[in-house]
């Protein structure tokens, strides 16, 4: 099934699966103003969308999954619209994908940079084509990476090589980012969307109360104590008790 097409993205929902393609391949699936807004107001949608388990965002055409800001738009805006922007749109687009509740994963060819690598850094998992290039090259332009990108590069690789990429603005190939942990795994261009498919559909036959509840504890992992990370474990684990599921589950278990 198809839903939901722009000519910016494009929605496809299949078994579960909901993949959403950034289709601006003439400008490297850049992110201007149209893309961000219809992205926000599709993660609500789709997160309320009960055929839908899993989220997989890619980027149209073979040469980016999404080169970052659309620097021609910017351009062309002024300093207060800049300004005004920043102090009351990036605070919702800098979680709008994080603050989904269903899995979401980034299937990553080509360019990943700037706004585009701090996109994927929001998904739960990444997974890359072999041609991906990564990097957040905001200094070189003046600008520091402002979309979440000094907070979520530092909690995926580490402080130090998130400070050698950031302060530098230099990008890594697909095979160094897989080294760092920033993507789980690396396929050629052809296998990407079938092994983002099968990861995503791995996922999505589980129920979904489990792994919505295993997300919320996953994420409090990162951001308390383990003392309270324990607690929040235990409070996400409740509400599973509240579903039939786990019953039916361990009656076909024993038989």
């Amino acid at each position: 099934m198809t839903a939901k097409t722009s000519d910016v993205k494009s929605v496809d929902i299949h078994d579960g699966v909901a993949v959403v393609t950034f289709n601006r391949p003439q400008v490297m699936n850049a992110l201007n103003i149209q893309l961000r807004q219809e992205i926000m107001q599709l993660a609500q949608e789709l997160d309320a969308d009960p055929a839908v388990g899993v989220i997989i965002f890619t980027g149209a055409g073979e040469k980016a999954f999404c080169a970052g800001a659309d620097l021609k738009e910017r351009g062309q805006r002024s300093t207060e619209e800049m300004y005004n922007e920043r102090r009351f749109f990036r605070g919702k687009w800098v979680n709008v994908i994080a603050n989904i509740a269903k899995p979401t994963i980034a299937a990553i060819n080509g360019y990943c940079l700037g706004g585009g690598l701090e996109v994927a850094l929001q998904c739960d998992l990444r997974i890359a084509s072999d041609n991906a290039r990564f990097g957040l090259p905001e200094v070189t332009l003046g600008f520091l990476p402002g979309g979440g990108g000094t907070q979520r590069l530092p909690r995926a690789i580490g402080l130090q090589k998130a400070k050698e990429l950031i302060l530098t603005g230099k990008h890594i190939d697909a095979t160094e980012a897989e080294r760092l942990g920033l993507v789980i795994r690396v396929v050629t261009r052809s296998e990407l969307m079938p092994a983002a498919m099968d990861l995503a559909r791995n996922i999505a036959k589980n129920p979904r109360m489990a792994v919505i509840q295993a997300k919320i504890a996953l994420n409090a992992s990162q951001e308390t104590m383990l003392s309270g990370g324990i607690q929040a474990e235990n409070e996400a684990w409740l509400p599973c008790l509240l579903s039939d599921t786990w019953k039916a589950k361990l009656e076909r278990f024993k038989e």
